[in-house]
């Protein structure tokens, strides 16, 4: 047995009898349209907040309450809000009326005297693009639906294998360490034990991060922090890897940096993310430059490297998830794709703005800046 589809409900507002029967019978659709009607725009306000309309056909010259106050009130209401309105009018057609129209919500006007076919066409247009709508904000709970669940599974199976993996890598460690009872080709097994299980175990990390952020279970804690100081320790962090390819990081600030409020712990995962990826993907001697500026209202930090650069047309591609460019790492470092992602996840939390410039053959610069100015947990 067929599913009976529902009539779509439009109401038509106008405070005379004949022009209601005339727009009544001429949208009549044998059942695919059910027509109410009201004659003030108290009663048409009563109907509105107690049906469910696909479209509101609106009279603007009408006495105690206008179309205009009609259209407000429909438009500063949940229930109604989303509901389509074309006003149906005589007056001028000056651009004063049809921009405070359109101001307060109408999606179209229709002048009278009223052409059927242009009128049931433009009828039909806007129930289509009712339903469009209806469909896709269902399509939109569902993908939020199966994000949550995409969330929740990826931070479950995260955290349930970062324990067994830790042991793993803490074993093989321990057998590494006792390197005289080993020989060449079990050493060389270790190590790549050792080097799997470590990108593994940084993969999970990062996944686990991700799905904290977008499921909103990631709090971000602002207190007073020294962004020079938390700069200065990123570059602690990252010491030894430039050392390791005998590149040199430079860092230069403003003077008198004010402090901001922010998520410590989370700023330095970005500011590690940065340099180690900017050490990651330069040649061996080259600079790493780290500078420090404010203004008013916000601080920029800025990473520069002297590296490879990314081609212009990736570069919309480096903070989407998984996503790797054309360019390679100088000394095989793994990467997990995620780094950026969660560093603009992260910047994007507390306000600020990333961003990324870059040219072939000279380098790349990430950017980001955080408000001075924000209100504590």
């Amino acid at each position: 047995m067929e599913a009976t589809t529902k009539p779509d409900k439009i109401l038509i507002v106008d405070d005379r009898p004949e022009n209601l029967y005339s727009l009544e019978t001429m949208l009549g659709d044998e059942g695919k349209i059910e027509i109410l009607t009201a004659s003030s725009g108290q009663e048409a306000l009563k109907i509105a907040f107690q049906e469910d309309l696909s479209l509101i056909m609106l009279d603007v010259q009408m006495p105690e309450m206008d179309g205009f106050e009609v259209a407000h009130m429909l438009k500063s209401t949940k229930r109604t809000r989303k509901v389509p309105i074309v006003f149906v009018t005589a007056i001028s057609k000056e651009k004063k009326y049809l921009l405070q129209g359109l101001g307060e919500g109408a999606i179209d006007y229709l002048f009278k005297p009223l052409d059927v076919e242009v009128t049931k066409a433009k009828v039909n247009t806007l129930l289509t693009f009712y339903h469009q709508q209806q469909e896709l904000e269902q399509k939109n709970l569902e993908l939020a639906s199966l994000n949550e669940q995409k969330n929740y599974f990826l931070g479950m199976a995260s955290h349930d294998l970062r324990n067994p993996l830790g042991n793993i890598i803490t074993l093989a460690q321990f057998i590494e360490s006792d390197e005289d009872k080993l020989s060449d080709e079990q050493k060389t097994f270790l190590a790549t034990i050792i080097s799997s299980g470590q990108f593994m175990l940084n993969l999970l990390n990062d996944l686990l991060d991700v799905s904290r952020i977008e499921s909103g279970n990631a709090t971000i804690e602002l207190n007073e922090i020294n962004i020079v100081e938390l700069i200065q320790q990123s570059i602690a962090d990252n010491k030894y890897h430039a050392q390791k390819k005998n590149i040199s990081i430079q860092y230069s600030a403003h003077e008198n940096i004010p402090s901001l409020h922010g998520d410590a712990a989370q700023l330095r995962l970005v500011l590690n993310n940065l340099i180690s990826n900017a050490i990651k993907y330069s040649v061996q001697g080259t600079l790493v430059e780290i500078n420090v500026s404010c203004n008013e209202t916000e601080v920029e930090i800025a990473v520069a490297d002297q590296g490879q650069g990314i081609p212009e047309d990736e570069l919309d591609e480096v903070f989407r998830p998984f996503q790797r460019t054309s360019v390679q790492s100088t000394a095989g470092e793994k990467s997990t794709g995620l780094g950026l992602t969660i560093a603009k996840k992260v910047v994007e939390a507390h306000n600020g703005t990333i961003s990324v410039t870059s040219k072939v053959g000279k380098g790349t610069v990430f950017s980001f800046t955080l408000p001075l100015h924000q209100k504590t947990a």
